[in-house]
């Protein structure tokens, strides 16, 4: 899947172009979100747009708002499984909830995300594959490429 259809698949759950990109790009980097990453993503000052924009992902339930210790800041948990059948990763594992030890790694992770735009991020298993065959090209067979492999016996 291309990063425009993504963004075209999430922007038709009913937000603009910029909402998109950015949500999607959320989605495939960790799940978790600042305002302040909507305003750096955008290149907007906080206001009204960033209040809005978050105040309808809680209200239409795409997102949970975590308030920080000092009370001030919140962190936005992207859970629905809507958005990350529209990124074409329905069981994504940054769906469940996270400790706020996991969940700041994945923040820190979007800052260097949003702050290399020119870079491009391999977020997903078939991102990578289809990255590397195209550079290795007929060097390395699908598999002897790296993977990882879960379960038992016929189970894996």
């Amino acid at each position: 899947m291309t990063s425009e259809q993504r963004v075209k698949a999430v922007a038709a759950h009913g937000f603009t172009d910029r909402q998109a990109r950015f949500l999607a790009t959320v989605l495939l980097h960790g799940g978790v979100c600042m305002d302040r990453h909507y305003c750096a993503f955008a290149r907007i000052a906080h206001g009204q747009k960033t209040t809005d924009f978050f105040r309808a992902l809680v209200d239409r339930r795409f997102a949970t708002a975590y308030v920080c210790a000092h009370g001030r800041a919140r962190i936005y948990h992207l859970h629905h499984r809507a958005l990350y059948q529209a990124i074409g990763e329905p069981h994504s594992r940054f769906r469940k909830p996270t400790p706020i030890g996991v969940a700041i790694e994945r923040l820190m992770l979007l800052d260097a995300v949003l702050g290399c735009p020119s870079v491009s991020w391999l977020a997903t298993g078939p991102d990578k594959m289809a990255h590397f065959a195209g550079l290795l090209r007929s060097r390395l067979r699908q598999d002897e490429m790296p993977h990882l492999v879960f379960g038992n016996g016929r189970e894996k």
